[in-house]
C-alpha cells in the first residue's frame, strides 16, 4: 500500500509532511496490578509513591541500566467510578508502571538484576 498525503492545512510546521519526524525511541513497558484485599487504598497509595518509588529509582542498577523514566499511574475508586459511569470499557486495577528504556537489552539486564535482587531478599528474610 502506497501512502497517500491528504489535502491539510498544518497549523502546527513542524508536523507536516515535509518535515522530519521527531522519533525519540523508547520501549514502554506498563504493569498493572491490584493491591490485596487486606490492604487499605490509602495504604497502598502511600507505600508505592514513596517507599517503593523510592527503592525503585534508589537502586543502582535504575541508572546502570539506562532506564529512561519511570511513571506511576494511581486509580483511586472515585476515578475507577468515574470512567464505569462514562460507559467506557474499564480494566480495574489500582496501579500502573511505567519504565522506558532505549533498548530490549536495557530492560532484560534491569529486569534479571531486579528478579535477582527480589530473591536474595525473599532468601534473607526467610
Amino acid at each position: 500500500m502506497t501512502f497517500k498525503k491528504i489535502a491539510h492545512q498544518f497549523k502546527h510546521e513542524e508536523l507536516s509532511y515535509d518535515q522530519l519526524p521527531n522519533y525519540q525511541p523508547c520501549i514502554k513497558l506498563s504493569f498493572y496490578f491490584n493491591k490485596l484485599p487486606e490492604v487499605s487504598y490509602e495504604q497502598f497509595h502511600r507505600h508505592w509513591e514513596t517507599v517503593h518509588a523510592d527503592l525503585t529509582v534508589a537502586a543502582k542498577d535504575f541508572t546502570a541500566c539506562k532506564i529512561q523514566r519511570y511513571v506511576q499511574y494511581h486509580q483511586d475508586l472515585e476515578m475507577k467510578e468515574k470512567a464505569k459511569s462514562l460507559g467506557l470499557v474499564h480494566l480495574d486495577f489500582d496501579g500502573c508502571s511505567e519504565i522506558w528504556v532505549k533498548s530490549w537489552e536495557d530492560w532484560e539486564k534491569f529486569y534479571n538484576v531486579s528478579q535477582a535482587a527480589m530473591s536474595a531478599s525473599i532468601t534473607a528474610s526467610g
